[in-house]
């Protein structure tokens, strides 16, 4: 288990995910892209509502849509704590296409009674999880 690290992603109301085999994960901080080896130096990020990327023991790219939250490397574990979390495989395109454009509509047309911060961070968060989806099914 030396060359593999432990994966563990979390949010409010399960766990999402849980593997023993990772070689790599690719995770979007507030800071920016992070790569992460096993045996990383100990560390934690505010992550972006962003796809993580990881690989198993076989190199193989798998993902998963992360809302805001923390990432901790800490002993070849990597935990993610995220207010969201979500497999590629069980993202609903056709909700998170309706979600992207409603939040397009409160963007484009404001009234006073719109919170912009709120409506660019729910547009962002459609658009993670679509992106999501779409690097899954390219396997890159």
């Amino acid at each position: 288990m030396a060359n593999l690290m432990q994966l563990n992603v979390l949010s409010p109301d399960s766990y999402v995910f849980q593997a023993d085999n990772i070689s790599y994960i690719d995770a979007h901080t507030e800071g920016g892209a992070v790569g992460i080896l096993p045996r990383h130096a100990t560390m934690v990020a505010a992550l972006d509502a962003a796809p993580l990327k990881y690989r198993d023991d076989n190199g193989v790219a798998h993902y998963l849509f992360v809302d805001t939250g923390y990432l901790e490397v800490k002993d070849n574990v990597v935990t993610v704590l995220s207010v969201a979390a979500e497999l590629a495989e069980s993202i609903d395109v056709e909700k998170a296409q309706a979600a992207l454009e409603r939040a397009k509509a409160k963007i484009e047309n404001l009234d006073q009674e719109i919170d912009l911060p709120a409506a660019q961070a729910d547009l962002k968060r459609a658009e993670a999880r679509l992106k999501t989806v779409t690097l899954s099914k390219s396997k890159e």
